[in-house]
Order: C-alpha cells, then sequence, then structure tokens
C-alpha cells in the first residue's frame, strides 16, 4: 500500500497515489442549495490545477481501501465550505502565498546571550491569522465561532498551524464527495419516460388529468372538452367522448360558441366526474358504468369556476362531503353533499330524459338544502384593497377544516384560511413576487411546497409565512406543477420547458433531472400546458404523468419509499463500543462489521463514516489521543490504525503483535508512545513521537515483564501513571506506566478445570486431523489448547454472564476512580473490575485489597431464571 503524499502549484493540492488504480473512495452528502453551492464546473476547474502540482512535505498518511462517507451539518444556516467559491480560492491561495509571520520571540535578549527566536513558516497560519483572513476574503465574520471548528480538522500535522496544501487537500476531499453523492443517491425514475399522443385532442393541450378507482383509468380532459379514457399502460384508449356546448339564443335557433374547461376532478365515493368550463357551469359526469354519461349541469352561475377540490370520508364513504372550487373573482365555494352516495341534488317528480339541469341561484339560496348546503369565502383578507384575482389552485385540510387557495397576485399569492370565518381562527398569508403557479401540501412532513413563475421551488413550514425552509433553484422556465412524495421525501417539480426535477426534501438539493422529449419541445419551442399539467399516481401503478400540448408522458417510479427498519438501528452489526470527543462535541461509535461513525452531539447527526477500517476483521476497541484530533482502533486480528477521524484519514499502522483481538489501546502523551494490549497475553509499546512514521513496530520489553498466562481483556488508565490490565483467568495487575514496573498485584490468575481443558483437546485434535500441519510445526500460538485458537465469543456480546463451574472469572472491565487515588486511602475503593455480572471493588493501598462485591442486575435475573 503506498503512501498518499500532497502536490501542490500555484496553491491548488490534493493527494495521489503512486498508483493510480488505487484510490479512496470519499463520499459525501452535503446540504447543497442551488444558489450557494459550488458547481461541476468549479470541480473541474480545480481538478485541472490539481493535475499541474508538485511535490511538497506534509503529514502522509495511508491510501486504504476503507470507504469513507460524509454527511453534512444539519444546520439552520448553510456550511461554510459550501460559500467557499473560485474566486474565494483565489484569493485564499494569493493570501496564503504572501503570508509572511513574524517570529516567535522565546526568551529576551540580554548584553551577554542573545534573544531565543522560533522561525515561522512563511504561508503557515495559526488560529487567529487563519480567521482573520477567511473573514476578509468572505467579508463576514458570521463563520467565527465554525472557523475554530474547521481549523482544528484542517490542522492534521497537530503543529497549531494550517497551510494552504492542508486547506487545499480538505476543499479537494469535499468536491470529491459533492462529485460521488450526486450519482450515489437512489433516484426514483430509472426508465425512460412513456410518451404518447392524444389524437383526439386535435392538437389542444390537455387541462387537466385525473384517475378513477377501483379499476384505475386515466381520463384527460382537453380544452375544448374532449374526454378520453385510457388504460392504466397507455397503450391505447378505450373511448372518448366531447362535451357538448349547443345553446340556444333568444330566437329559438341553436349557436354554436367556443368553451374551454378550466379543471376536472373524479369523486371516487360516488364515481362522477366533475368538470368547470368558461360557460359558467359545472357539470356531473356519471362513471359508474362503462359509458360514462353526463347526469346533472349546474349552469347560469355568476362566475367561472376554475380550480377543485374534493374530500370524503375514506372510512364512511356515504358520510357528507365537499366538493370546494375557486372563481374568477377570487372567492372560493363549498358544496357539502349530505348523501353523496346516493343522491347529490333533488330530482324532479318526472321522467324527463337526459341531463338534469340546475340553476345556481337554487344552491345559492338553499333551495336544495336538503340534499346540499352552501357556503362561500374569499380568498384572502377582504378588508384589504387587493384586486380579486383567479383562484388558481384549492386544496382542504380536513384535520384542521382549513382551506389552501393559491393566486397569481403579489400579495396575498397564497393563503391558509378557515373553512368557516365565524370560528375566527388565525390565517396564514404568504406573498411571493410573481405569485404562485401550483403547490401541494403534505400533514405528514408538515411542508407545503410553492412552484412560481421565477424559476423557484420554495419549501414551507406550513405555519411560518416569512420566510421560506428552503429555495430550490435549477429551473431555466417558470415552474407550474409541483407534487410531494411522502413515501421518498422528494419534491417532484415541472416546468413550461418539459422539465422535471426530482428534490430531496431533507437535503434541499437536486437528486434528478428529466428532460421530456414532447415533439412540441423540440427545436427550442415553448411547449404549451394545461392549467393542471401534473398527476401523481399511488401504488400500486406508482407513477408520475404530465401532459404537454397534446401529448402525454408517464414516468414509473422505480421504488416509493425509503427503506425503513422496524427497530430504530444505526449500524448494520453489533456494536463493539461509543466513546465522547470533548473538543468537537462528537460520539464514535465502532461495529463489528467494521465501520466507524462520527456523530453529532447536539443534532445528533451523522457527520461522516468510514466503511471497511480494518477490512472484514471486527472493531474490538477505540480511544482518542490526549489532543482528542486522532483516533485509535484494534481489531479482532491484532491490527491498530490511527486515523485523522474528521477525515478518515489512516495516519500510522501499528504492528501486530500476534493474529490476536486487541481489547484494550492508550496513547501515553508524556512518553510519547501507544500502550496495547489483548490476547497476546503481553503488553505492546508503540513510538509515538514522529508524526511521519507511517508504519510503527511493536516494542514488546516491557520492563515489569510479561506476566499474564491468559489472554488481556481489559484495561484502563489513570493519572498520573496507574494502568490495569485484567485477565481471563481474572488475573489483575497495577503497574506504573513511568517505570513499567507493577506496582500491585490485587489477584494470580486462576488455572481453569483440567477436565474443561481435556474437552478442548478432544474437540481441537478432531479438527487437526483434517489439517496438513503437524504437531511438530506447530508454535505456541498454534496449539489445540492455545486460546488463540479456541473459538471464544467476545465478552462485548456474551449473552449470559454465569460463568460454569470449576471455571475462573474473566475480567470483562477495569475503571478506575481518579478522583480518590489522589488521596491514597488505605481502605477506599480506587479501582472497578466487573466479572461475570459481579463489580468488584479494590483499593490500592493498604493490606486488604478487595473491599467489597455487589451482583448487577442482569445477573441476579439469569439466577433466578436459572432456578
Amino acid at each position: 500500500m503506498s503512501a498518499m503524499r500532497p502536490i501542490t502549484v500555484a496553491g491548488i493540492s490534493s493527494h495521489t497515489d503512486d498508483n493510480p488504480n488505487e484510490d479512496v473512495n470519499i463520499h459525501g452528502w452535503r446540504n447543497k442549495r442551488s444558489q450557494t453551492h459550488i458547481g461541476t464546473g468549479t470541480i473541474l476547474h480545480a481538478r485541472q490545477r490539481l493535475k499541474q502540482a508538485s511535490e511538497r512535505k506534509r503529514r502522509k498518511s495511508f491510501n486504504n481501501p476503507e470507504n469513507i462517507e460524509n454527511f453534512s451539518d444539519k444546520d439552520k444556516t448553510q456550511r461554510l465550505e459550501e460559500q467557499i467559491k473560485l474566486h474565494h480560492l483565489h484569493l485564499l491561495m494569493k493570501a496564503f502565498q504572501e503570508h509572511r509571520p513574524g517570529d516567535i520571540i522565546k526568551q529576551a535578549g540580554s548584553a551577554y546571550f542573545p534573544a531565543k527566536v522560533e522561525k515561522r513558516t512563511p504561508g503557515a497560519m495559526n488560529l487567529e491569522e487563519f480567521k482573520t483572513t477567511v473573514a476578509q476574503v468572505l467579508k463576514t465574520n458570521e463563520y467565527e465561532e465554525y472557523l475554530e471548528k474547521l481549523f482544528t480538522k484542517l490542522d492534521t500535522s497537530l503543529d497549531g498551524y494550517v497551510d494552504w496544501n492542508e486547506f487545499c487537500t480538505y476543499m479537494l476531499l469535499l468536491y470529491r464527495e459533492n462529485d460521488y453523492m450526486r450519482t450515489k443517491r437512489e433516484i426514483p425514475f430509472l426508465v425512460e419516460p412513456k410518451l404518447r399522443h392524444i389524437v383526439h385532442n386535435r392538437q389542444e393541450q390537455t387541462t387537466k388529468m385525473v384517475a378513477t378507482t377501483g379499476t384505475v383509468r386515466y381520463i384527460t380532459i382537453s380544452k375544448e372538452g374532449v374526454v378520453n379514457v385510457w388504460q392504466p399502460s397507455l397503450n391505447y384508449v378505450e373511448k372518448y367522448y366531447s362535451i357538448s356546448n349547443d345553446e340556444s339564443d333568444s330566437s329559438g335557433q341553436k349557436r354554436r360558441f367556443k368553451t374551454w374547461v378550466t379543471d376536472a376532478i373524479f369523486l371516487p365515493n360516488c364515481n362522477k366526474l366533475v368538470i368547470g368550463s368558461t360557460s359558467r357551469d359545472i357539470r356531473f359526469y356519471d362513471c359508474s358504468t362503462n359509458q360514462h354519461f353526463e347526469e346533472f349541469q349546474l349552469f347560469a352561475m355568476s362566475d367561472v369556476p376554475y380550480c377543485f377540490d374534493y374530500w370524503y370520508d375514506t372510512k364512511n364513504p356515504s358520510n357528507p362531503s365537499k366538493l370546494i372550487f375557486g372563481v374568477d373573482t377570487g372567492y372560493i365555494h363549498t358544496m357539502t353533499f349530505k348523501k353523496p352516495v346516493s343522491q347529490l341534488f333533488e330530482t324532479p317528480f318526472k321522467n324527463d330524459e337526459g341531463v338534469q339541469k340546475i340553476f345556481w341561484s337554487e344552491i345559492e339560496k338553499g333551495q336544495q338544502s336538503q340534499f346540499v348546503s352552501h357556503e362561500k369565502i374569499s380568498h384572502g383578507d377582504p378588508t384589504l384593497q387587493v384586486l380579486p384575482d383567479i383562484v388558481k389552485q384549492v386544496m382542504y385540510l380536513p384535520d384542521n377544516d382549513y382551506i389552501i387557495s393559491s393566486t397569481s397576485s403579489a400579495q396575498q399569492s397564497l393563503v391558509i384560511s378557515p373553512a368557516d370565518r365565524k370560528d375566527f381562527k388565525k390565517s396564514y398569508v404568504f406573498n411571493i413576487d410573481k405569485g404562485i403557479e401550483s403547490f401541494d401540501h403534505n400533514k405528514n412532513l408538515n411542508i407545503l411546497v410553492t412552484g412560481s413563475l421565477d424559476h423557484v421551488v420554495r419549501i414551507w413550514n406550513p405555519y411560518v409565512p416569512a420566510k421560506p425552509m428552503a429555495v430550490l433553484q435549477g429551473h431555466a422556465t417558470g415552474v407550474i406543477g409541483v407534487k410531494i412524495h411522502e413515501g421518498l421525501v422528494q419534491v417532484f417539480s415541472y416546468s413550461k420547458d418539459a422539465v422535471i426535477k426530482v428534490w430531496d426534501i431533507k437535503e434541499h438539493s437536486c437528486l434528478q433531472t428529466v428532460v421530456l422529449k414532447f415533439p412540441s419541445s423540440i427545436h427550442g419551442r415553448m411547449p404549451e400546458h394545461g392549467t393542471f399539467p401534473m398527476h401523481m399516481q399511488p401504488a400500486p401503478h406508482n407513477a408520475l404523468l404530465v401532459t404537454c400540448n397534446d401529448y402525454i408522458g408517464m414516468l414509473k417510479l422505480g421504488h416509493t419509499s425509503q427503506p425503513k427498519n422496524l427497530d430504530a438501528v444505526t449500524h448494520d452489526s453489533q456494536l463493539c463500543g461509543a466513546i465522547y470527543n470533548k473538543t468537537f462535541k462528537q460520539v464514535v461509535t465502532g461495529c463489528d462489521s467494521s465501520n466507524v461513525a462520527v456523530w453529532e452531539l447536539e443534532s445528533g447527526n451523522k457527520a461522516i463514516v468510514f466503511s471497511n477500517a480494518h477490512g472484514d476483521e471486527e472493531i474490538t476497541c477505540m480511544a482518542f489521543d490526549d489532543s482528542y484530533r486522532r483516533l485509535l482502533t484494534g481489531a479482532r486480528n491484532g491490527t491498530i490504525k490511527v486515523w485523522n477521524f474528521q477525515n478518515g484519514h489512516n495516519l500510522h499502522k501499528l504492528e501486530s503483535v500476534s493474529e490476536a483481538e486487541v481489547t484494550g489501546i492508550f496513547p501515553c502523551a508524556d512518553r510519547k508512545i501507544i500502550i496495547s494490549v489483548g490476547w497476546s497475553r503481553k503488553i505492546a509499546e508503540y513510538d509515538d513521537s514522529d508524526p511521519d512514521n507511517m508504519y510503527i513496530p511493536a516494542n514488546l520489553g516491557w520492563k515489569g515483564g510479561q506476566i499474564h498466562q491468559d489472554d488481556i481483556l481489559s484495561m484502563d488508565y489513570a493519572s498520573p501513571n496507574y494502568l490495569a490490565t485484567g485477565g481471563y483467568d481474572g488475573e489483575i495487575a497495577v503497574w506504573d506506566t513511568e517505570t513499567e514496573k507493577m506496582l500491585i498485584r490485587l489477584r494470580k490468575g486462576q488455572q481453569a478445570d483440567i477436565l474443561k481443558k481435556i474437552e478442548a483437546m478432544k474437540e481441537m485434535s478432531v479438527l487437526s486431523k483434517n489439517s496438513t500441519t503437524t504437531e511438530s510445526q506447530m508454535s505456541a500460538d498454534d496449539h489445540p489448547l492455545s486460546p488463540l485458537k479456541i473459538p471464544r465469543p467476545n465478552s462485548r456480546h456474551r449473552k449470559s454472564h454465569r460463568v460454569p463451574r470449576g471455571q475462573p472469572s474473566p475480567v470483562d472491565k477495569l475503571l478506575f476512580l481518579p478522583s480518590r487515588l489522589t488521596s491514597k486511602t488505605s481502605d477506599a475503593a480506587m479501582l472497578i473490575s466487573s466479572e461475570a455480572g459481579y463489580l468488584h471493588w479494590w483499593a490500592l493501598f493498604g493490606a486488604k485489597h478487595e473491599v467489597g462485591e455487589s451482583l448487577s442486575h442482569s445477573c441476579l435475573s439469569e439466577i433466578w431464571k436459572g432456578k
């Protein structure tokens, strides 16, 4: 495995490898908002500069096979790294190159001795210089607190200084993460869209598409009133018919006039299709049979019905239902059907065939109150002097009896108001300069999404109209349709140029862009669309349908939900431990699948994950160094690695004593060594004084001797120089780390029952017969009785703490009580050991060492179950 050396020229640096085919997979997940994130062009430009770089010395790190996955901070504000663009990089590069710090006077000079001066390296900035430089480049002090945290990430050499080389290495990793995650995230549309021509529309655009329930059929209604009924696969049209536009004038002669369909909606509980038109009427079509026929017509309305929404009780479909529609004068009407399943309107006692026509005035005056009631409210506050505008979309919220309505006006663009104004509930008003063309609301996600002609998709908290939660930019033309997919936690948006974009709601980033190649949109022409061009069909069909001119497009969803676990788990295997970093306020966890995860303590968000840290081997122990900037991990096969856990760089590899589990690691800062113990039964030392020494050999010359006769399972350290080790045979020893001598042996190890040894020998002898290795060729570690070869479950995952009779209790855990060590009281317990469910309390000074014993609750439960 080759070492990575950073290279730099003209101020841009990166890690490169001697072997170009070996590369660390760096993955990232960042909060990218289109208006501020660094574009792909910026990344490519930076990489071209990186290829021309020359070598410059800095701290080395391994090019490892582990995968590193970064997750962004889920802060309300955007990360500082995302604010830095190409021109900022040029300014920072210049600032680093021109940085000439003054020397540091260690000791003032005198008449006899010159001053002791520490020379500063040009281009290396300390924390205050770095904060000042970045603030000047970005022209803001907003990130001053965050810069301190960033500085510790950049200072991989741990010398208190950051140079341009270290800064560029970090930024390059960020760019690579962003690139990878653009393709890594799961996208909903995996196949090419299916396009169909609606021949019967006669080149007129489709106003609305709806779907029937039960036996699903798609129904398209054109602007001029042509209704097409499609199979779910869109392979062919089952039937089509036209809405009659014939009227009689005052002379009794029929005259034909142009009428346009404004909206349509399907009423599932009564199988009716409702269509509104510019003729100021609403038509009700019966769809309960294969032959659709017009049943009712509300005519002579005072205003044009422009948009519809319908609600009914899904648990009791015969309960009263509501048809809500907005009109062109800025009002919203609500018709409540009291018997929706049996009868919508009152029918006359005569056998007239054909359509039953009902004057709108009968509904308004309550002449059909037995079957339907009517209410009318205004869009927004009627007391404000705002010119009435067409209500473009309405939506009813049954949980709190509110109505959402939108217009193209800059004032009161969208209003969430109570359906009954007598309740005096609060209304929520959203103002957008170019109004709102489309919106969607989801109760479970508690979001409101709007699309406008300013090419922007906005995500709102429905009850905070002052400022959107996110502004999603990326469309080149006006957004005329938006839909929320709750299962995927995504937003689909559709613009006038026939482009669909998929947005991640949590990350506020674009996941996928689909360009629909309708014939009317090629050659640079802007296609025409109906009022409502989008329809999302739920399971089992799971499709997004859009209409453009006289064409229809269907995109099948590859996945309809994000994977969810029944149990809330954060790792794919059992955890080996969790440690807290007080400097970064983060928690690091490791698991048996060799994954290490870093978590933000305050938010609970995942910051970084590097998988395959030790290949396929289980991680068995973890520890931080004294600076809390390096992470040390030990594995089941005896390997130990040192990491810069903020970016996943493997700084050091420590020589394995034997292929035996590492159970304890401790970095001794005073002596600049790393101490490790494990199933090798030895205390090993590693020289940690040279930061560039990537491979560190083991030193087994522990001056106190290797006294443990069985596996060392636990280790703990306490200031100033106390080190305790505990073994599988129950041995507990306390050492002085300065002299490496044993201070006291609290308990000598006990031999296991001979019968158990014989049983183990028989089991292993059977296995040895199948092996080609003879007994004479076996080393001490290869002997059948060796614990290294006897399968032994890790004590961390032991399901039962009860030890078989005749076996010594293993020391699973040792823990010093540091505050008591300073007093050196003879009878005070200063060390606790956990052994087979029992807690033992030990005094280090005095004649009697074991001063107490207690039984844990879990072990007590096992005893009762055993009885």
